[in-house]
């Protein structure tokens, strides 16, 4: 809960969920404020509100409710990130005592998360880096929330939500380093962030034939934005649910030149994979959904303070597990539901089918910590989000002609993988039990593009070099994508 009551001044008819992202108070919709997941509730304190009755303790849902009067609320804390995460807020409360004439910095912007990255580029040295959560969230967890409230005509508010922060986060920076000027701003990211960064309608992505506005690199003036940089470059993009951080990704891998087939895998939102073998990568966007990410699932979270993270089985049937930060549960985040997912199936409480053991004490789901239950719906999450996962790999391999024992390489991107268990994702069946000893984790290669855009006047290049090397798979029009599908929902395929 916040320390400090937020006074709330509504629009007339709007809800307290926009009323707020107005005024700069981001709470978290992963729902998009559709009213399904109630995850944006707020405690009402002082007024009255009508779409949403307030329960025995004041709590109404943000997405519902809306004041009829001035209220006064207070809300759930605001999930920072934690500094176990790898990408880190900057712990500078004063300015350093070195004074930075010029800087430069590269920016990832996910669905989640926005990581910034200061760099000097006289010395092409990293000076400090910022995490925090994507304040577009107020619109959802995931990108077609994020599509759908653009078509429904909110492009200027996702907009300014994202340019409002990446003012925010340039400040920390010049305030923290006294700089005198920011020469370049490097922006990666998914296509559909990288349309909104550029106040650019992504719509058309959310219909077929899924039709961006733009995918090739983009550099304008900081001005032509309202941010205080001379220019600012935008990555290309490989297709529309393909964006610039696998570009970035496969760049920074330089993966044409690694021997044997390798894969490249960015669990989010949406799961995009590119599968290089023989001078062709071959790439495809899974529809993961946001369930790794904490939304969707009954007390999912991000990578926050007080997430579970990790699950371990005990004796019998009792579990250890493991918060970020180590403080107390608050919620479990996606590397977290992993385990608890392979503990329940080691213990014998989920079948291959992903039913739940029927047991009196598994009434409101399986137990992890007071308050924090693992239930039926959120097995049947994670199962599509899963078999979304591995089909995208299975089909992947036959376009490009290999098996499963062939590949080489897997690399694993994003912060989400910093936590997971490889052991455990495997007896889950996110992978194929022949990737046990060949996952690298490999942190945010979207943002060390970024960075290297910067530092490196040839990565552009190779980065256009690469795109011209890939080929778009359409799963859901290959023939055997229902079959592989609905096979691989199944919690057996790692088995013998």
């Amino acid at each position: 809960m916040q320390n400090t009551p937020i006074v709330c001044n509504a629009g007339k008819g709007e809800t307290i969920l926009l009323a707020c992202a107005r005024s700069g108070v981001i709470l978290s919709a992963p729902c998009g404020g559709r009213r399904h997941c109630r995850k944006c509730r707020v405690r009402l304190l002082e007024g009255l509100v009508e779409g949403d009755t307030p329960d025995n303790e004041g709590w109404v849902r943000a997405c519902a409710a809306i004041p009829v009067s001035d209220i006064t609320i207070a809300s759930p804390g605001s999930g920072e990130i934690s500094d176990n995460e790898v990408m880190t807020a900057s712990s500078a409360a004063t300015p350093h005592l070195r004074s930075i004439r010029v800087a430069a910095v590269a920016i990832d912007v996910g669905t989640t998360t926005v990581s910034a990255r200061l760099i000097e580029p006289a010395t092409l040295s990293v000076l400090d880096t910022i995490s925090e959560l994507n304040d577009q969230r107020v619109f959802g967890a995931d990108v077609i929330s994020r599509i759908q409230a653009a078509k429904n005509g909110k492009t200027e508010n996702l907009f300014t939500l994202i340019n409002s922060q990446t003012k925010h986060i340039l400040e920390n920076f010049q305030k923290q380093w006294d700089i005198k000027k920011f020469e370049k701003l490097s922006v990666s990211g998914n296509t559909v962030m990288q349309h909104l960064f550029l106040n650019v309608d992504p719509s058309g992505m959310g219909v077929l034939p899924f039709t961006p506005i733009f995918l090739e690199e983009r550099e304008l003036k900081g001005e032509e934005l309202l941010l205080p940089v001379e220019t600012v470059t935008i990555l290309p993009s490989i297709a529309a649910f393909i964006g610039g951080d696998i570009t970035a990704g496969l760049a920074v891998l330089d993966i044409l030149n690694i021997p044997g087939p390798s894969l490249l895998i960015d669990i989010g939102t949406n799961g995009e994979m590119a599968l290089h073998n023989n001078g062709t990568i071959f790439c495809c966007s899974t529809a993961a959904g946001p369930a790794f990410e904490g939304a969707e699932i009954s007390c999912g979270l991000g990578g926050v303070k007080g997430a579970i993270s990790a699950v371990e089985a005990g004796i019998g049937n009792d579990i250890s597990f493991t918060t970020i930060g180590n403080v107390p549960a608050i919620g479990i985040c996606g590397s977290g539901l992993i385990d608890a997912i392979a503990v329940m199936l080691k213990l014998g409480i989920i079948d291959e089918t992903g039913s739940m053991k029927d047991m009196a004490d598994l009434q409101n789901g399986f137990c992890l910590a007071p308050g924090i239950f693992i239930t039926a719906r959120d097995i049947r999450q994670f199962q599509l989000a899963k078999s979304a996962i591995l089909t995208g790999i299975r089909i992947l391999c036959k376009n490009a002609n290999v098996i499963l024992a062939d590949i080489k390489n897997v690399f694993i991107a994003g912060g989400f993988g910093f936590f997971i268990n490889k052991q455990n994702a495997i007896e889950a069946g996110i992978f194929p039990k022949e990737f046990l000893d060949l996952i690298s984790i490999c942190g945010n290669l979207s943002l060390q593009g970024a960075v290297e855009n910067l530092c490196a006047k040839e990565f552009m290049d190779k980065c256009k070099q690469l795109i011209d090397k890939c080929s778009v798979i359409d799963l859901a029009a290959d023939p055997s994508f229902m079959d592989e599908f609905s096979g691989n929902m199944l919690f057996m395929n790692n088995k013998g």
